[in-house]
């Protein structure tokens, strides 16, 4: 795969306006086990299994540098693709982080894909290894991850989370000697960083291409807008293998150094468990979510008393929640919109009286128009096409360079109609 996909004057663009990071995650990491190596990194909730793994930065850099160190040796190099089809773990953050210190390029695929969307994808993506848990949810992934082995010439290693077999992950972390692997990453900012396929419900599912820079100039700036910091905890339900969690829950937790608490299967009673017993201050997740916390029995005097938001995306959220989630969970509320090419582009900031009748405004590092059918700017108010520009915008499709042209100025065409009021407030109409 090309390491490089932007054009030297995007590049310009961005070091003038200065919202690119110019960092990978790793730089973060290598940060956090220099100043803190014993702080909480990651609590990763098993609910299948009822176990849970507790992992300090120093901790999670180790298994990192293991997992770095295994996938070199499966023929992993700068540029490869590894593919992981996991659920909400310690080895999916910890995949990724290996990815990133060998320069390879992460393609996280969701757990409920199966054989003909995995056999596109590994396949329009050149997977050079696979790593899917060994069963979930019922389902045999590791016959399937066989099979596809067997099926795909260039897919040379495939590797089992919770198995026993010669194709553990866990055994092939090892215990060798890994200072190699410790730090650093021989991946570039502007490389090519994620692969990552868009749900195909409106046709053949496309492979979006991100760099360090564009995901985490997003989650930079969304951190600074919902005021998350030092003191908080990220509690994530929602699938890493989803740019919303990807970007919320892995990536902010590592570029501010504070702990993620993950939870593989969503079960309202444990996530409020866990949210109790974990001190979370910030959850994410879709409108269903919210709805299940806010009417569960007795959930006043159960409440996470360190929980102080909640925010939502994928559809509106209905005002009897919004009011239910506020009167008995005391949380503030707030929406965002975005999509896997471009992350969180819009937000309302929590409580705010937006929160009941649209999905935001523009961050600072994105703009957000709505445009007419004969391409002029709609008035305010009135439904038309929805364009997006800025720092986050993806880098391309893979191996589809004709869908991934923007429009003069840079705006690229999302594919959602939209309608925006005086204030600038975006609502999605379909």
């Amino acid at each position: 795969m090309d390491r490089l996909l932007l054009d030297q004057g995007r590049v310009a663009l961005e070091r003038e306006r200065g919202l690119w990071p110019d960092r990978v995650i790793t730089d973060y990491l290598d940060r956090w086990v220099l100043e803190k190596p014993e702080a909480v990194a990651l609590i990763s909730w098993r609910e299948e299994s009822q176990t849970c793994v507790r992992l300090s930065f120093r901790e999670l850099a180790e298994r990192a540098a293991r997992a770095s160190r295994a996938l070199s040796l499966a023929g992993v190099s700068r540029g490869d693709v590894v593919s992981f089809q996991l659920p909400n773990c310690w080895q999916f953050v910890a995949a990724h982080l290996a990815c990133v210190r060998l320069g390879a390029v992460s393609n996280p695929l969701m757990p409920i894909f199966r054989q003909r969307e995995h056999s596109f994808m590994l396949r329009l993506g050149d997977a050079r290894v696979l790593i899917a848990p060994a069963s979930f949810r019922g389902f045999d992934h590791g016959a399937l991850a066989r099979q596809l082995g067997r099926e795909l010439p260039g897919l040379a290693r495939v590797l089992l989370t919770d198995d026993d077999s010669a194709d553990s992950f866990e055994a092939a972390l090892g215990d060798a000697d890994v200072a190699d692997c410790a730090r650093g990453a021989r991946l570039e900012p502007n490389d090519v960083m994620q692969l990552m396929f868009t749900s195909g419900t409106t046709g053949e599912s496309k492979g979006v291409l991100h760099t360090s820079n564009t995901l985490l100039s997003a989650v930079r700036e969304y951190a600074r807008r919902m005021r998350i910091g030092a003191g908080d905890v990220i509690f994530m339900p929602s699938p890493l293998g989803h740019q919303l969690g990807f970007c919320y829950g892995l990536q902010m937790a590592l570029m501010l150094g504070i702990p993620l608490v993950l939870t593989d299967i969503w079960n309202p009673e444990r996530a409020l468990e866990l949210m109790r017993e974990h001190g979370a201050t910030f959850t994410f997740g879709a409108t269903p979510f919210l709805a299940d916390l806010a009417s569960l029995r007795g959930v006043e005097a159960r409440r996470p008393p360190r929980l102080r938001m909640f925010a939502s995306s994928g559809a509106p959220i209905p005002p009897p929640v919004v009011e239910a989630a506020r009167a008995r969970l005391k949380v503030a509320v707030a929406t965002c919109w975005g999509m896997t090419e471009c992350a969180s582009v819009t937000i309302t900031p929590p409580d705010e009286y937006k929160v009941l009748e649209s999905d935001g405004c523009a961050l600072p590092n994105g703009e957000v128009r709505v445009l007419a059918a004969d391409g002029s700017e709609a008035p305010r108010g009135t439904v038309g096409a929805l364009q997006v520009r800025g720092s986050s915008l993806f880098v391309g499709y893979l191996k589809r360079p004709e869908l991934s042209r923007l429009h003069e100025g840079g705006w690229f065409d999302t594919g959602d109609v939209a309608r925006m009021d005086d204030e600038g407030y975006i609502r999605i109409c379909g």
